[in-house]
């Protein structure tokens, strides 16, 4: 089954997609996002509050997070997930928060054109999910800060929307 479709250019391609991702929450847009070519690095003065990711991380400054080993990376991470990925990137993006801490991330995002892979994001409704239904009064069982997006916080995006 082959269909056509333009590439990053606008012209037509009958090249299957490689990826389809299926579902537009949060995580289909986060995946979305890695595979458009955005990229996580270490901020170069930042420092984690977890002594030994912080070491393991200085081991390679200028490395992509992507380009290290994520196994040794979170190793004696804990939290929230059973993925050790997922553990090491909510460790990175919201230092601290599953045991009430605030800082920020530890993270810069990198536009690496060469690294995009085509894809498409398939849901059933506007990209964002539960985003849609947050109003200015609403509570959540999560903290704000952890409906964030990789390089957009939900306070920002709550903010430009003006609720």
């Amino acid at each position: 089954m082959s269909s056509s479709r333009k590439d990053h250019l606008g012209a037509s391609s009958s090249e299957p997609l490689p990826v389809i991702i299926v579902g537009n929450g949060p995580s289909g847009i986060c995946l979305s996002y890695l595979l458009s070519g955005y990229t996580p690095y270490m901020k170069p003065d930042a420092v984690h509050p977890h002594p030994l990711l912080q070491r393991k991380l200085t081991e390679a400054p200028g490395v992509s997070i992507l380009d290290q080993d994520l196994d040794y990376l979170s190793e004696g991470l804990e939290g929230r997930s059973q993925s050790p990925v997922a553990l090491l990137f909510d460790a990175l993006l919201r230092p601290d928060t599953d045991f009430g801490g605030n800082m920020k991330s530890v993270l810069t995002w990198k536009h690496r054109k060469e690294h995009a892979i085509p894809h498409v994001v398939l849901g059933r409704n506007l990209p964002g999910g539960a985003w849609h239904s947050i109003e200015g009064s609403m509570v959540t069982l999560s903290q704000g800060q952890w409906m964030g997006l990789p390089d957009l916080e939900v306070k920002d995006w709550m903010q430009k929307k003006r609720r």
